[in-house]
């Protein structure tokens, strides 16, 4: 399984969850590893989000509809119309209250360094499992959240391969583009065509 920034999401999340059926796992520069450097609920304008008549108000600012889709995966109410989510957190005055129980849920329902603890014996029996990311990313968030995402997976004995290299986002197709160098020939030492030979790992 491999897959490019929310695909790499998914790619680790699936490895997770169904290690039954991936054996090995590339995710390039994933998101949602963890929260970054701003908390999760400084990211969205919850003005936008408190007086929304429709989903099209919510779309006029790029963090707040990412994160109003992300509410309604897995923050749904299908009684609180035109969103259908629960608000985790709303503005009085200046400061930002948090409701502390939603936030746990959509913590432990969407970052995947929640789902470590749960899951890290899945992760252990994999044949192989790398991530990438940029540090020339523009949202350092992205950075800083897969930096301390492959320090927790260390904390667990997850064996691992993390690297942060120093190219352009998106700097993936072509011969010269990490899925030539990178992803291929990691798969190339983790796939198993054969069930009865022996894999690197071993």
């Amino acid at each position: 399984m491999a897959g490019i920034f929310i695909g790499g999401y998914g790619a680790i999340r699936y490895g997770m969850t169904h290690p039954d059926v991936f054996g090995s796992v590339y995710a390039m520069h994933p998101v949602g590893t963890g929260t970054g450097v701003r908390v999760s609920a400084a990211i969205p304008k919850w003005e936008i989000l408190a007086n929304a008549k429709s989903v099209e108000d919510v779309k006029k600012d790029a963090g707040t509809w990412i994160f109003t889709t992300m509410f309604q995966a897995h923050l749904p109410n299908p009684d609180k119309p035109p969103l259908f989510i629960d608000l985790l957190a709303r503005k009085q005055g200046d400061q930002l209250i948090i409701d502390a129980s939603l936030m746990e849920r959509f913590r432990n329902n969407f970052y995947l360094e929640t789902m470590i603890p749960k899951y890290a014996d899945h992760l252990k029996s994999l044949r192989g499992f790398k991530f990438d990311w940029t540090r020339n990313d523009s949202n350092f968030d992205h950075v800083y959240a897969n930096q301390a995402f492959t320090r927790k997976l260390n904390e667990f004995g997850v064996i691992h391969e993390a690297e942060e290299f120093n190219g352009a986002f998106g700097a993936n197709w072509g011969l010269e583009g990490r899925i030539y160098t990178d992803v291929l020939p990691f798969f190339q030492r983790f796939l198993a065509f054969d069930s009865n030979k022996s894999t690197a790992r071993d």
